[in-house]
């Protein structure tokens, strides 16, 4: 290979991760949701992160799978828009924005319900694993 061509196929490579993982987050955030509006509180509890599973279950002195179900968690359309930071990511929808981080390979919810606040204050999260 030459050596003009080495930086276009680390360019390609690096698309290609990138376009994977936010493909991968947004799965991951669309599934959560679809849970939540099936009542399979059980699902939806295994796509969160352990500490966000836990402040659910301390917040409602409930089991994950009966708290994440009585949480004020918006039904979904299709995602709008993934964004994608290293092992974090924002996958934004017309009705809400969420928040994965990637654990072994695998994107877990962080916060859920979450909206913009003015300026560069950040985001109130209904549903957030501190």
């Amino acid at each position: 290979m030459s050596r003009a061509a080495a930086p276009c196929l680390a360019v390609l490579l690096l698309s290609a991760c990138s376009s994977t993982a936010e493909s991968d987050a947004g799965e991951a955030a669309t599934a959560f949701y679809a849970a939540v509006a099936a009542d399979d509180g059980a699902a939806a509890c295994r796509l969160m992160t352990p500490k966000t599973r836990s402040e659910v279950e301390k917040s409602a002195g409930k089991p994950c799978p009966r708290a994440v179900l009585e949480e004020d968690v918006p039904s979904v359309g299709a995602a709008v828009r993934v964004e994608v930071y290293d092992t974090m990511a924002q996958v934004r929808f017309a009705e809400d924005t969420a928040f994965l981080t990637r654990i072994e390979d695998r994107w877990r919810v962080v916060a859920v319900a979450c909206t913009p606040q003015p300026g560069d204050r950040p985001y109130d999260c209904q549903v957030q694993g501190g």
